[in-house]
């Protein structure tokens, strides 16, 4: 388990891929975000096709998050998630590789024993120029401290 004194600002970790099927992206979307472009295969408009939610792209983001990094540190609670921004649809199939910086730690001013994390994620797919971005956000948690 990884404390707060062992984790290092500026950190970065690949921490793997996921993709969206379609059948997944119309779940999701039937229960949470149930637009159109979201559960129509056939809807043109406005991106040519069936694309994924972005709160399901950030959802199966924080999954891989979770699952790579977050499950190894002692966390206690997330406080926000800040600066997220959908910056490309993301389309059934699409292999989309997320990464993690450890943007920022410190101590808790008000609760000893506990700091404070900024995670920045990034989930990007190949473009025509390289990986670009379709998602990126900061995730600020609480963690614990070492006991001395």
């Amino acid at each position: 388990m990884r404390y707060l004194e062992d984790l290092e600002s500026g950190e970065t970790h690949d921490l793997g891929t996921f993709s969206l099927t379609a059948d997944e992206i119309r779940a999701f979307a039937e229960e949470f975000d149930p637009m159109a472009m979201h559960t129509d295969p056939e809807a043109e408009e406005p991106f040519g096709g069936l694309v994924a939610s972005g709160y399901h792209t950030l959802a199966a983001a924080n999954r891989v998050v979770v699952d790579e990094f977050r499950s190894a540190v002692a966390g206690i609670a997330g406080m926000s998630i800040e600066n997220h921004r959908w910056h490309a649809p993301v389309y059934p199939d699409e292999e989309l590789a997320v990464e993690l910086e450890l943007a920022e730690k410190r101590a808790s001013a008000g609760r000893p024993g506990t700091g404070v994390i900024r995670e920045r994620v990034r989930v990007t797919r190949e473009g025509e120029d390289g990986r670009e971005p379709v998602l990126t956000y900061d995730s600020v948690g609480l963690v614990r401290r070492r006991e001395d």
